[in-house]
């Protein structure tokens, strides 16, 4: 009985650390994100767009292409694309 009411009080002490713990996680893991999205977008061939929202929709539109890589909606992109770079052969 004693172990139950133990377990039972330490409850909310366990939970608090979890959740303190995963917003450390999500802060590293979302820095991670933004430090690697520019050289994404060029290894793509995108610019990133000047607003965020843009960028939002540009990111949504490209993780929709895993999906469906040859619909006509991946035309939408075409705003996003980067200006071809000429390199001499």
């Amino acid at each position: 009985m004693s172990t139950l009411v133990v377990l039972t009080v330490l409850v909310p002490v366990w939970y608090r650390s979890a959740v303190t713990a995963t917003d450390e996680w999500a802060a590293a893991v979302r820095a991670l994100v933004n430090t690697g999205r520019k050289p994404l977008a060029a290894s793509l061939g995108l610019a990133l767009p000047q607003t965020l929202a843009a960028e939002r929709d540009m990111w949504t539109m490209v993780s929709r292409l895993s999906r469906i890589p040859y619909h006509e909606r991946a035309a939408a992109l075409d705003p996003y694309r980067a200006e071809p770079t000429t390199d001499p052969v």
